[in-house]
């Protein structure tokens, strides 16, 4: 006896996963069932199936497997093939599930439906074996061929296998056909289609994206430090500034981390005295610690700025809790810059008395001699810059200066 047993009454039933195909087709006239099942087919495959359904997979199998040695029809063999990919797939063998899935195509004996979604499930199977390359050629075909509406997940599927294979630039435009095809645009494609643009380095539409992530989904902080980060690559220095301070705005800048990664942007476009009141503020809160890496990061935004009084006070903070001369010289050179010549000797004799300078030790000794030679002591100013001979990044500006100050200890007085 024979059974015209549809396809999904066997499979679907017991939750395949919905898909769609891909061999060459006349849409008109789509193919229809080669014969139909007979008793033994039947049964041997229905009880299979209730294997599956009670996840006794190894039993369904080796039921199957002999079916497939039988004298079969065509129809009746890719019924066979069909189920015994299914469970292999629901054991998580991939190999074995494609291969009896191509077979069940081979036998070119299933209904259009049925074919087109098998099509697409052996296209899903390769990628997830990680055979990307393989998995994509029976996605371009199931794409250009089904006669089934394409499902947005299909180019998904596809845009992930080209990635894999580093193919970003036909990425691209699958993630872009998903989107197109659907009402309700999943964050993933959006992050996916993100990576693609920046493998490419086309930042532009990195930022592009990511507006569009923010807007699917504010309130993930990630999204508006990236966004910042591209309008740097981009050279938008005041958008990059505005994303920050917006997310600042909204509460999103919180871990003492993001509070100096916002610091240190307003300082690289420039902005040093909203580096400086955004740090200090964040320290006065307690969102960060009082230490001595802050407190120098907020000292120089004030040089930067300009504001004395507020570098001043930073740097002697500094200068008190901190066991090298580094802060005292900082503070010298800025007395000096003023012009303030007895502040900056003072300063500066004090960070040589407590060294740990580093290179800036000729400096500090080249400046104590101007320092010095500024207020006419003559013979201060030339030991300083006889000190300032021994480092070669000072070396040739101590030569001028030495002998600019014994012309003038030697110039007879009036």
């Amino acid at each position: 006896m024979q059974r015209a047993f549809p396809i999904l009454g066997l499979v679907a039933a017991i939750g395949m996963v919905s898909s769609f195909g891909a061999q060459a087709a006349d849409c008109a006239n789509p193919r229809k069932a080669e014969g139909g099942m007979s008793e033994s087919y039947y049964k041997g495959v229905e009880a299979a199936t209730a294997l599956i359904g009670n996840q006794k997979y190894g039993e369904a199998i080796e039921r199957l497997n002999k079916m497939t040695d039988g004298d079969g029809s065509a129809y009746e063999k890719a019924i066979v093939y069909y189920n015994l990919g299914f469970a292999y797939s629901s054991k998580n063998d991939y190999p074995n599930a494609a291969k009896v899935f191509q077979k069940a195509l081979d036998a070119n004996a299933l209904p259009q439906a049925q074919h087109d979604q098998l099509q697409f499930n052996l296209g899903q199977l390769l990628i997830a074996d990680k055979q990307y390359a393989a998995g994509a050629k029976v996605l371009e075909r199931y794409i250009a061929d089904s006669c089934s509406p394409v499902s947005a997940e299909a180019h998904i599927f596809l845009a992930q296998a080209y990635a894999e294979q580093k193919r970003f630039n036909d990425a691209i435009p699958q993630v872009d056909q998903a989107i197109a095809k659907s009402k309700q645009v999943k964050e993933s494609w959006l992050q996916l289609k993100m990576a693609l643009y920046y493998e490419t380095k086309n930042f532009k539409g990195c930022a592009d994206t990511l507006i569009k992530l923010i807007a699917l989904v504010p309130t993930k902080s990630d999204y508006w430090r990236q966004l910042s980060g591209m309008f740097l690559e981009l050279k938008q220095d005041p958008e990059a500034v505005a994303v920050l301070a917006l997310a600042d705005r909204q509460g999103f800048v919180t871990q003492p981390n993001e509070i100096k990664n916002l610091y240190n942007v307003y300082m690289m476009v420039d902005l040093p005295f909203k580096a400086a009141t955004f740090l200090q503020d964040a320290m006065d809160k307690n969102r960060v610690p009082s230490d001595e890496k802050n407190l120098e990061s907020v000292a120089n935004a004030w040089i930067n700025a300009r504001d004395l009084p507020k570098a001043e006070a930073a740097l002697k903070k500094l200068a008190a809790m901190s066991s090298k001369g580094d802060y005292y010289f900082k503070l010298g050179a800025m007395y000096g810059d003023a012009e303030r010549w007895k502040e900056s000797r003072e300063m500066l004799e004090q960070a040589v008395a407590k060294g740990g300078l580093g290179n800036r030790s000729g400096e500090a000794y080249l400046r104590l001699a101007i320092a010095a030679y500024s207020l006419k002591d003559m013979k201060a100013a030339e030991s300083a810059a006889n000190k300032a001979l021994g480092y070669d990044n000072t070396r040739g500006q101590a030569g001028q200066w030495l002998r600019q100050i014994r012309a003038e200890g030697e110039a007879p007085t009036t």
